[in-house]
């Protein structure tokens, strides 16, 4: 896979506070946003020439919740040209073959606190979002309005993450009181929980439904992953991935986890420890190194059998015994703790870190893992800091096993930071969230765990 560069297509504006998450439709065409302004937006996108002829064309209302009225409606148009120079606010005159994206939904008047995540149901027509103030609303679009239909309650604090599985049946969500729940679709748009899970040891960050929908990945502040499966009678945990006595795994926070698209036979994860870890089924046929762990180093980083290792074909996931084991260790790249990661349908791993740097991985030839793109700070453009950060950090892949990197893989030791990461690693993730805390509304102030802090 050829490195390329990003483009910033679109800058959406309106939220009055930190963007939390954001979330595609399963169509592509919509994009949710929440936010510690305690709303949630909806974007949709269209061709310049729709935008031009009729600005409020395909516009939706948001309504208030269990259908009060419409509480306000924003179709301003926005462009990349608007917040690259090219122009100065909301825009109709783009290219044609540009498109445009314009606010057609504001949700509002439900959430009391930050709105912290949101989920879109597989049909494209639910939302599903998750508060500080220990609620989850489900909202459904209806006739071109946005209307809330459930509320779910039951944990003690803070709602960290919601999930819909595949086919819209089960929701599950997590949250400060280190739980995991489980909620089903019933008749007449009610939702019963079903199960509580309570294996976690602190804060639940996240949530994610193996796209088989069988099995279902959480993670947080005790640094471990569990993974939970349907017996036929409960959800149980059958596998937990890192932590004392289950192998080698993140050494600290766990902030998000994502699978490989498609038949879902990997698994990726990414911590305040500034690495990404790749893990997969040991049924795939794939052997382990030697140290149990594969790693792929950055420029000052040790060796490592690569992300590659993790890439095998062939085999499958057993949802009742995943047996997953870390194949590849992505370190050295990230400066500060790496937030988020996620998977796309083209085989390209994409990172984001506390030190405003977006990273894309994908599969190198041969079988070898290339840092495609380095973007700091949202600044780097087509041919600068990119090709610059390429020249040092193109290639991941060296021999070594985990246990000469398990010396190297933290901020500021051998090979856990980048060349130019001054003090890398010295600002945690704990020191982020308590100033996180203090900008939002408390939401996390005196939470336990690691991280302390606000997400």
């Amino acid at each position: 896979m050829e490195p390329f560069s990003l483009e910033l297509v679109a800058c959406l504006p309106g939220h009055h506070d930190r963007v939390w998450s954001i979330a595609w439709s399963p169509r592509g065409d919509m994009l949710a946003s929440c936010s510690a302004d305690k709303t949630v937006r909806i974007w949709t996108r269209r061709p310049n020439t729709a935008a031009a002829a009729d600005p409020t064309a395909g516009a939706v209302t948001a309504a208030a919740p269990i259908g009060a009225a419409a509480t306000c409606q924003q179709t301003s148009s926005y462009s990349a040209t608007d917040h690259l120079g090219g122009g100065t606010g909301p825009s109709s005159a783009a290219a044609p073959q540009q498109q445009q994206w314009y606010c057609s939904a504001i949700l509002d008047q439900c959430h009391t606190r930050t709105i912290r995540s949101v989920a879109w149901c597989p049909t494209g027509r639910s939302l599903a979002t998750a508060s500080f103030d220990a609620t989850v609303a489900v909202w459904e679009l209806s006739g071109g309005v946005w209307e809330q239909v459930a509320e779910l309650e039951g944990h003690e604090n803070e709602v960290k993450c919601v999930a819909w599985n595949p086919d819209g049946r089960l929701i599950a969500t997590c949250g400060r009181d280190r739980s995991v729940w489980i909620w089903e679709s019933m008749p007449g748009r009610e939702f019963e929980c079903v199960d509580v899970k309570q294996g976690h040891s602190q804060d639940v960050k996240v949530v994610r439904w193996h796209p088989g929908g069988e099995l279902l990945a959480s993670a947080g502040y005790d640094d471990t992953i569990r993974l939970w499966t349907y017996d036929g009678d409960e959800w149980g945990c059958c596998q937990t991935l890192g932590g004392s006595g289950h192998g080698p795994g993140h050494s600290s926070t766990v902030w998000e986890v994502c699978w490989e698209p498609g038949a879902g036979r990997r698994l990726a994860s990414c911590s305040d420890d500034l690495t990404v870890r790749i893990w997969e089924s040991r049924g795939r046929g794939a052997a382990a190194p030697a140290g149990g762990c594969g790693s792929a180093a950055g420029p000052a980083g040790a060796g490592g059998t690569g992300a590659g290792a993790a890439a095998g074909a062939g085999g499958g996931l057993s949802p009742s015994r995943p047996d997953l084991r870390c194949a590849a260790v992505l370190s050295g790249y990230h400066c500060r703790t790496v937030f988020s990661v996620d998977w796309g349908p083209h085989g390209v791993i994409a990172t984001g870190d506390g030190d405003d740097s977006i990273m894309l991985f994908g599969q190198g030839d041969p079988d070898l893992a290339r840092l495609l793109v380095l973007r700091e700070g949202g600044e780097a453009g087509a041919g600068g800091e990119e090709e610059a950060g390429m020249q040092g950090l193109q290639q991941l892949g060296h021999q070594g096993g985990e246990e000469g990197h398990a010396e190297t893989r933290v901020g500021g030791s051998p090979g856990g930071s980048p060349e130019g990461c001054q003090g890398a690693g010295a600002v945690s993730a704990q020191e982020q969230e308590q100033g996180d805390a203090s900008m939002d509304d408390g939401g996390e102030a005196g939470s336990s765990g690691a991280s302390g802090g606000g997400g």
